[in-house]
């Protein structure tokens, strides 16, 4: 009988990526209504899941969540066309942030930043940001706007996943 000679993963990882991909939808959800401004700025804090669970699973759970949470947020919306360059921005702050840790071997504030900044930088602001002028007419300059918001929703990010990375609690429940 042949072995399997593929992708071991673990249930508790399936799991707890699932839940991250739905906590991300719901604060997807709870932004998009009381958060935006037009079509094209909302502060939101949905990419914290998703660069959390690149952190602690790596770049192909990071982005499976990331995918996963931007097509059930889809389908929720009230137009559930999907957007398939903002698409692609959500996937890259998944993959972004689960390479974060290959880039910075040891855990901590250093590999966090880059996770969070890349994440915020290039999947956030560089490709939804073409996503939503080319799709939603967004003007140029938005993307300084965009920007800024990225800034300051990034750095409460931070500041969060610091913070869950460092609970012992959580430290136990992963290491388990």
């Amino acid at each position: 009988m042949p072995k399997n000679k593929g992708v071991k993963i673990s249930v508790k990882t399936v799991t707890t990526a699932a839940m991250l991909a739905a906590i991300s939808v719901v604060i997807g959800y709870v932004c998009k209504n009381l958060f935006t401004y037009m079509v094209y700025y909302r502060v939101t804090f949905e990419n914290l899941p998703v660069i959390l669970s690149g952190l602690l699973f790596g770049p192909v759970v990071g982005g499976i969540v990331a995918v996963t949470a931007d097509a059930v947020s889809c389908l929720m919306s009230t137009n559930p066309a999907v957007n398939p360059i903002i698409s692609l921005g959500a996937l890259a702050v998944g993959v972004l942030s689960g390479l974060a840790p290959y880039i910075i071997k040891k855990k901590g504030m250093a590999q966090t930043a880059l996770a969070v900044a890349s994440a915020h930088l290039v999947g956030q602001v560089a490709i939804k940001s073409i996503g939503k002028t080319v799709y939603y007419g967004m003007p140029w300059y938005g993307i300084f706007i965009g920007l800024g918001i990225s800034v300051a929703v990034g750095a409460l990010e931070f500041a969060l996943i610091c913070r869950l990375r460092s609970s012992r609690g959580i430290s136990r429940f992963l290491e388990e």
